[in-house]
């Protein structure tokens, strides 16, 4: 069962939903939280500044107020969560880092056994190309399951996991019955046969996921379903009422090596529930 998690806090609408994720996970789960805070040293990267006579420069000057101002604000973000934290009566240990968010990220997360993060961080409307970048080259990079949280909160209460028999979906399922045995909460496992053809196999895949998450006493129960992937794990998790999906970083041809571009990656875009992406 999860008992450490890390959750990044950027002040933005979507960072603020992470930590609400965060926050009730930490009180169901009775597990430890560690908010980070990364000051993004790419808004340190030669600041250039528009003197008098509008000609651009490099100002030391400005640098250290700018870096000065950033940790400021970081400091204020991580005091605004420690007392969201208390008054929810949860213990919350505060961190702030300097770096790149997601390589900070990637650093640290030995220390965790679950990173969340916002879908949409503080860049995602006044710097388009920073949009989501630290979600997407995190997950790249994870070694830990990592919770990607969408636009709005709502308590976790059914889990979907994808299977297709590949290593990487036998951990995701792993860590989805361990979370809704934790939780409480039913388990429904679904395998994509992406034609006809390949309907036995899923079938198979399917009976075997299933047996292992009844031998530990999981309420779960089995879906099979025909199609392209992404599109039907979408589907059956609205229709199930399954307000969390599970799914492994690589499988078996549908969800690629890379991650981003691939099967997974659309259901992290297009969901309207939070994924768990597992290596």
């Amino acid at each position: 069962m999860i008992k450490n998690i890390l959750f990044g806090v950027d002040g933005s609408a979507g960072g603020e939903v992470a930590r609400e994720y965060a926050l009730d996970l930490g009180r169901r789960l009775d597990a430890r939280l560690e908010a980070v805070h990364v000051v993004d040293a790419r808004m340190l990267e030669f600041p250039l500044l528009a003197s008098p006579t509008g000609v651009i420069g490099w100002s030391p000057t400005a640098g250290n107020e700018l870096q000065q101002a950033l940790r400021a604000r970081g400091e204020a973000l991580l005091r605004e969560t420690a007392a969201r934290a208390e008054q929810a009566g949860i213990p919350v240990v505060t961190t702030l880092e300097f770096g790149h968010p997601a390589q900070v990220l990637a650093d640290i997360q030995s220390r965790t056994e679950l990173v969340v993060l916002g879908r949409q961080g503080e860049h995602s409307k006044t710097a388009p190309d920073l949009a989501g970048s630290t979600m997407e080259r995190f997950v790249r990079r994870a070694q830990r399951p990592c919770l990607v949280t969408p636009g709005t909160f709502t308590p976790i209460v059914r889990i979907l996991v994808a299977a297709d028999g590949s290593p990487s979906a036998g951990r995701a399922l792993s860590e989805a019955v361990g979370l809704a045995n934790a939780l409480q909460v039913p388990l429904v496992i679904l395998t994509v046969a992406e034609s006809a053809d390949d309907l036995a196999r899923a079938q198979q895949v399917n009976l075997e996921a299933h047996t292992i998450a009844r031998a530990h006493q999981c309420a779960a129960a089995a879906l099979v379903a025909v199609g392209p992937p992404a599109t039907r794990i979408l589907e059956k998790a609205e229709e199930t009422g399954c307000n969390l999906v599970a799914v492994g970083s690589h499988g078996h041809g549908w969800i690629y090596d890379r991650l981003i571009g691939g099967a997974a990656a659309h259901v992290v875009a297009s969901g309207k529930m939070p994924v768990l992406l597992v290596r």
